[in-house]
């Protein structure tokens, strides 16, 4: 970390500092749930007060600043030709709070919908957002540490670490060097940088949740196959509803439908979220299904975050948030299964 890409400012100074952005534009970033007091949602801020520095984690990912679960994607009307509206937002926002975890999965989207056929929507709207992030503390969900998420920077444009009384703020693009105008900021020193070290060592230490083995090896875990009992027996607890997929920071799935006015001449297209764990997801054409049985979608989510996109694009498509875990409604946990199936392996491979 080089010191001239630093700046300090007073942990009072945050509210300041969220207050003049959101004079400027409007801002996302985690607040307590009126329903569920105790527990956080990425939202739109209407007042500084709102914002909550101190989270461990949201219940839905701040993916939603950029991929809401329902959203309009253009109004329709026939004719000859007929006529297509697109809808789509244009104003400059800012996204805040955003923990290392999220970041990762920021940039995972970002490879996803990047690939072609790339997905406009998304890169649109990744380009109207200013991105702050924040480290955090685990909880004992929390299990970064295992994926390679603990110290995520990229893509942010500003990081804060709360080093006492104060915040230290790295830097990475000019969007975030002019945030910080707004402040009143001073140069860092050797303690703040060992302090914010500190910090960081801090939380690596307090991540209970750990994988018994690389996260590399388990591509070739999953891969080696053999694993049809171990599905079975976690589908026994699955109920299938989907809080997995629809809490994790890197699923892309969608869904499309329309809706049509009275005349039935025109009408509305919506994209919303979509789940590999119900069993309507694979079903095609004909009635035929290719993941009929729950053990074959509870297996595919594993291959998906661990195995399909970790050989396409180079890194598990998991950020070790445990969101996942913590929406089960039937108490799956990641980290157990995962750590099942290193040890599986490893019995397999010792001849146990």
């Amino acid at each position: 970390m080089e010191k001239s890409i630093c700046r300090v400012f007073p942990v009072r100074g945050l509210v300041t500092l969220v207050e003049q952005l959101m004079q400027k534009h409007p801002v996302m970033g985690p607040r307590e749930r009126a329903d569920q007091p105790g527990f956080y949602k990425f939202d739109w801020l209407e007042t500084p007060e709102d914002f909550i520095p101190e989270y461990t984690t949201t219940t839905l990912p701040p993916k939603k600043a950029f991929f809401p679960p329902e959203q309009t994607l253009f109004r329709f009307q026939s004719g000859l030709p007929p006529e297509f509206r697109m809808i789509r937002e244009n104003f400059p926002f800012v996204l805040a709070g955003v923990h290392p975890c999220d970041l990762a999965a920021l940039d995972m989207l970002d490879r996803a919908y990047g690939h072609p056929p790339a997905e406009s929507l998304w890169h649109e709207n990744r380009r109207r957002a200013v991105v702050i992030a924040m480290d955090c503390m685990p909880d004992d969900y929390c299990f970064c540490t295992s994926v390679g998420t603990c110290d995520e920077r990229f893509p942010c444009d500003l990081f804060l670490t709360n080093i006492g009384d104060e915040y230290l703020a790295e830097i990475y693009s000019s969007k975030g060097q002019q945030i910080l105008t707004g402040v009143r900021t001073r140069g860092v020193r050797e303690r703040d940088l060992k302090k914010a070290e500190q910090q960081r060592r801090l939380k690596k230490e307090a991540v209970s949740a750990r994988f018994n083995s690389p996260v590399a090896r388990l591509a070739g875990i999953l891969e080696k196959g053999g694993l049809t009992d171990v599905w079975k027996q976690i589908a026994e607890h699955c109920y299938s509803c989907g809080s997995c997929n629809i809490t994790c920071p890197t699923c892309f799935c969608f869904n499309m439908h329309d809706t049509f006015d009275f005349t039935l001449q025109g009408g509305t297209r919506h994209r919303s979220w979509d789940s590999c764990q119900l069993l309507e997801f694979a079903l095609i054409a004909g009635g035929e299904n290719m993941r009929a049985e729950r053990w074959q979608r509870v297996r595919h989510r594993w291959y998906r975050k661990f195995l399909y996109l970790y050989r396409q694009f180079g890194r598990p498509y998991c950020t070790g948030c445990g969101r996942c875990s913590r929406a089960c409604t039937a108490d799956i946990n990641m980290v157990d299964v995962t750590n099942g199936l290193i040890d599986g392996a490893r019995s397999e491979a010792a001849g146990v």
